[in-house]
């Protein structure tokens, strides 16, 4: 790996810790992510996503509790209810494509999020990677938000 590479590496693992640590109270996550998109799109060095957090309140409210309710969704079908395999796949790829939505419309800001765009196929098979990848390895989840936020920024057309 050239050193380019390694350094990109290494600012996409740096601002997911980022993302992380603002995103703890949870009606920060939007604002977070926005940054750390902000940040990889720009190229610039991960220490600039703390000047770059700017948090609002409303979205990040609406963002929480949405991506609460795709949680709960998801949790709900693969543990508690009896549903057939087709009805499973189904509650999955629409949890899918709703975060993936989601993750874009965070990265594109508040004023971004008003425009409706249908959910990028690419982002939602990064989500479900990401997922499995944390389900497979719980300490990534500190991590695993640098990767996303800079798969939404190369799915991102424009």
């Amino acid at each position: 790996m050239t050193r380019e590479r390694l350094e990109v590496l290494a600012d996409t693992l740096l601002v997911g810790l980022f993302v992380f640590v603002a995103s703890l109270p949870l009606v920060t996550a939007f604002s977070a992510f926005g940054a750390g998109c902000a940040v990889l799109r720009g190229g610039l060095p991960a220490g600039r996503f703390w000047s770059l957090l700017r948090v609002q309140w409303v979205p990040g409210v609406v963002f929480a509790v949405l991506w609460a309710v795709l949680v709960v969704d998801v949790v709900v079908v693969l543990t508690v209810l009896p549903a057939p395999a087709p009805v499973r796949v189904a509650v999955l790829t629409a949890s899918a494509a709703a975060g993936a939505w989601l993750l874009a419309q965070a990265g594109l800001g508040w004023r971004g999020a008003l425009k409706f765009e249908a959910p990028r196929p690419m982002l939602m098979a990064a989500l479900v990677v990401a997922g499995v990848l944390v389900w497979a390895l719980p300490p990534l989840a500190l991590v695993i938000a640098g990767p996303l936020a800079l798969a939404a920024e190369s799915t991102r057309e424009g």
